[in-house]
């Protein structure tokens, strides 16, 4: 079924509001100040920016887009990361229904900003998870998930948090609490509902320990030595959570094996 020329309007709509939001958290965030903020600041030392530099990737390509103040660049980096965002939220518009294009729009930008965030600063934002648990709950109220599932999904997370923080908190290491891992994985249980969830778990506990293997290689092993949970959470999320929304049969074809 082709879609209507209004569903692709609002499908556009939502790609630019969420890419013009992704540069406008990571400066809130980078300065730890308010999301609510309605102005644009500088990443790095918080001087209020014209407002042409929220124009969602057209800003990174403006000449005046270093800081009057500091001289501070966006990375091209973001660019990227916007027309990503606007160009998948018009494809789910496209091939999905409304109600569910507008969850996978927003989770997909959700965890494009866990991946950017932990990969630079090895933190999950607060900001990020909201908008995750706000589709698990939204997903709940138009019985697109099922509340059940939802809750022995939140069920499983907790016993996987148990396996992220224990052997930080009582291991060799820093002792740092995972405790952006252990929200991440709440918020996505939340949405996917304890099948899938225990899938994408597994799938990015194995994707991890593979990379800590393969840079072990490199740098060395040590138990001490860690790497970033989040990202492989987010990549095992959207495979699972677009497998979801595209195939209605998509939890009977996992669970059977037949693909």
């Amino acid at each position: 079924m082709i879609p209507s020329a209004e569903i692709i309007t609002f499908g556009i709509l939502v790609g630019i509001v969420l890419a013009s939001s992704l540069t406008h958290l990571f400066a809130v965030i980078s300065q730890g100040i308010s999301v609510f903020s309605k102005k644009l600041v500088c990443e790095s030392c918080g001087t209020f920016q014209p407002y042409s530099r929220r124009i969602p990737i057209i800003a990174s390509l403006l000449p005046t887009r270093k800081c009057s103040t500091c001289g501070h660049e966006s990375p091209r980096l973001y660019a990227f990361l916007e027309f990503a965002i606007f160009v998948f939220s018009i494809w789910a518009f496209s091939v999905m229904k409304p109600v569910l294009a507008l969850q996978i729009s927003v989770l997909f930008f959700a965890l494009i900003g866990v991946t950017y965030m932990d990969l630079k600063k090895w933190i999950i934002p607060n900001e990020f998870v909201v908008y995750i648990i706000a589709i698990g709950v939204f997903g709940i109220t138009v019985d697109t998930m099922n509340l059940n599932h939802s809750l022995l999904g939140l069920a499983l997370a907790s016993v996987v948090s148990l396996f992220i923080v224990l052997p930080q908190r009582f291991g060799s290491g820093d002792q740092t609490l995972a405790l952006g891992d252990v929200k991440l994985c709440l918020a996505v249980a939340l949405w996917l509902g304890w099948i899938l969830s225990a899938y994408v778990f597994f799938i990015a506990s194995l994707l991890a320990f593979i990379t800590w293997l393969f840079t072990g290689v490199f740098k060395g092993f040590s138990a001490q030595r860690r790497v970033p949970f989040g990202p492989f959470v987010a990549l095992s999320t959207m495979i699972f959570g677009i497998g979801r929304v595209l195939d209605p049969q998509f939890v009977t074809h996992l669970l059977t094996f037949r693909f």
